[in-house]
């Protein structure tokens, strides 16, 4: 009788300490590192627009790691605008040496698309290429 009530109780906490352990490491992910990451997509930011924009491809790319090129047609304070269709968050603060008119590529996490502004939002984004 007595070894079947310690059974139970040492079962029951290694159950308890189980289940602690898998909650801390879902709360506690480790940050993904996006710089570092295989790019699972290379389109244009026309084309990342039109294939979002039509709501059914937003699985392909929400949450992937993909990169686009395209005209600057826009520089904000820590985001650039490529061919008026994606707006592109930096790591970092923007890159000095971009212009208006010069052709990029960066990679970054596709994050969705904003239906008022009309825009493919990218964040955590990294230079590839500026001409």
């Amino acid at each position: 009788m007595r070894g079947k009530k310690l059974y139970a109780v040492l079962a029951g906490a290694l159950v308890l300490l189980i289940l602690g352990i898998s909650m801390y490491n879902y709360i506690y992910k480790s940050h993904r590192d996006i710089a570092t990451e295989r790019v699972a997509h290379t389109v244009s930011a026309t084309q990342i627009h039109g294939e979002l924009g039509k709501k059914d491809e937003i699985e392909k790319y929400v949450d992937q790691v993909v990169q686009i090129h395209g005209k600057i047609t826009a520089i904000e304070q820590n985001a650039i605008v490529i061919d008026n269709k994606v707006q592109v968050g930096f790591i970092m603060d923007t890159p000095n040496d971009l212009y208006i008119a010069g052709q990029i590529a960066v990679k970054g996490r596709c994050v969705g698309y904003d239906d008022l502004l009309e825009l493919v939002k990218i964040d955590q984004a990294t230079l590839i290429h500026n001409n």
